[in-house]
Parts: structure tokens; C-alpha cells; sequence
């Protein structure tokens, strides 16, 4: 027995447990017996590449813990983790740049699995500077960087939030969706760790509750000063992504939901063509 094979050994039955797929389950799913399936699971049989991959199909396995399994398995990495502005994704950073182009005047941004803002629209930055109280982007602080930082971190903006104690434990439940998804995501356990210790956040926050219902349109209720918005979001995939960094990208995009927060930004997108 090599450390390799326990290790895949392990991550496959965790993988299982996970995803609540029994070994016959899976032996279905991959057109193999159940035997097989229980001598790979024992260590009594090395799992060719071509199983991994169909195992890694089957369960559902995000890309970035694929290749901990190809690699578990004694298989070299098959997806790579591309930079958005390299040469490999430079049709898909075009695709994104016209979807925000295309939201305007209304915010979107680009998020990747932190919740970094990687790409961010006119309406998104109008907002951020909205929200933290500065006249230009270049002056939003570091934390703006983060979608999170900005909304749970008392130097945030969640005092602009009238009903910051309704969406936050949504976005904290999201934070541990993205946790579950993943089999060792230590930077987004760090990131959740981080914004539960955050002053303010109750204890009863911090408890994945996920049979909870959410009303069917979550808005986001700002108020600054003398300016009341209310806007409501949508978020988009990658379809059919073979990188890391495809797959773990979201496009958020944020609508008015009344009357109101439609004029603002429209407002604002006739001051800056006239400029």
C-alpha cells in the first residue's frame, strides 16, 4: 500500500459521504461493478486515470479538487488555474467585459471564490464610492476589494444597509456553501472564521443552517444620507468550464427593485456621458 492510494482511498470514500452516493450508486453512475469500486476503496486496485475522471464526473467534484485527486491517484493535474488577463482566457475576459458593459448603468461585478471583486462596472464602482463615502474609486479603501470584508467589517459599509441583519447570514451561508463544495478549503474556512469574529455578529449566526427558506427575492436596502436605494441580484456561471479559474468565477448583477433606485443610477449614467 503506497501513501498515495490510502490518501485517494480517503478523499474518494469522503467524496461519497459527501455527495450521500452509496458505492452501488456510484458503480452506476461509472458503469463499473460495486466491486471494483469497494478494491479501489480498500486499496487493493489502482484506479486507472479514465475511473478518476469518471469518479470526479459522477460526484459532482469541483475542478481545483479533481487534480488533488488525479494527483492522489499518482496522475498528473489535468486542469490548470489560467490568469483572467492570459492569453488563454482572453475570449472569456472579452465575454466578461461586454456583460458588464451591457448591465450598465446598473452594478456588476466579477467575483472569484474569496469573493474578490476581480472586474467591476461604472455602476458597481458608483456604488462602492456611494457606500464608503468617497468622491473617486482610486480613494475606496482595501477592504472594497472584498465583498464580504466591505459588508461585514464595522469600517465597512453595513451601517448603510437598513437590513444588513437579514442579508448578512445569507451571505454567510453562501460563504459556507462554497465551504461544503470544496474538500480542504482552508482560505474560505479563514475568510468565514474571519467575518464571524467580526464585532457585531451574533452567535447564532455562525451555525450552518441551510434548511432555512429565503423569501424569493432578497433585496439589498441601502441608505446614505439622504439617498434610499433597493436593489436585488442575479449571478451567472461559466458554462461547460475546463479551468480552475473559469469554473470558480461568478458575474453578479444587480437590479432595481423600484422606481426610485432606477432613476439614480440612470442619473448618473446621463452626469458621466455628458462629462
Amino acid at each position: 500500500m503506497t501513501v498515495s492510494a490510502n490518501k485517494f482511498s480517503r478523499l474518494l470514500k469522503s467524496w461519497r459521504a459527501k455527495s450521500k452516493v452509496s458505492q452501488l450508486e456510484l458503480s452506476l453512475r461509472c458503469n463499473v461493478s460495486q466491486k471494483h469500486i469497494s478494491f479501489v476503496e480498500l486499496e487493493r486496485t489502482t484506479p486507472s486515470k479514465a475511473l478518476v475522471m469518471d469518479f470526479c464526473e459522477a460526484l459532482g467534484i469541483p475542478l481545483r479538487d479533481r487534480n488533488t485527486l488525479l494527483l492522489a491517484a499518482g496522475y498528473a493535474p489535468e486542469y490548470s488555474e489560467s490568469k483572467l488577463t492570459g492569453p488563454e482566457l482572453v475570449a472569456i475576459d472579452h465575454a466578461l467585459k461586454m456583460i458588464l458593459e451591457q448591465q450598465e448603468p446598473f452594478p456588476a461585478m466579477v467575483l472569484d471564490r474569496m469573493f474578490n471583486v476581480v472586474r467591476a462596472n461604472h455602476g458597481a464602482l458608483e456604488l462602492q464610492t456611494l457606500l464608503f463615502g468617497v468622491e473617486q474609486p482610486s480613494e475606496l479603501p482595501a477592504i472594497a476589494t472584498n465583498l464580504l470584508r466591505g459588508l461585514f467589517y464595522p469600517e465597512g459599509y453595513r451601517d448603510s444597509i437598513s437590513n444588513w441583519v437579514e442579508i448578512a447570514p445569507y451571505f454567510l451561508r453562501q460563504l459556507q456553501d462554497e465551504i461544503f463544495a470544496y474538500h480542504e478549503p482552508y482560505e474560505l474556512q479563514k475568510l468565514l472564521q474571519e467575518l464571524q469574529t467580526c464585532d457585531g455578529v451574533p452567535e447564532d449566526w455562525k451555525q450552518y443552517q441551510p434548511e432555512q427558506l429565503q423569501a424569493p427575492i432578497l433585496t439589498i436596502d441601502i441608505k446614505k444620507d439622504d439617498i434610499e436605494l433597493s436593489l436585488f441580484s442575479t449571478i451567472a456561471t461559466l458554462g461547460t468550464p475546463f479551468d480552475i479559474t473559469t469554473q470558480e468565477m461568478r458575474i453578479e448583477c444587480y437590479f432595481p427593485a423600484n422606481e426610485m433606485t432606477r432613476q439614480y443610477f440612470a442619473a448618473k449614467e446621463v452626469s458621466s456621458s455628458i462629462v
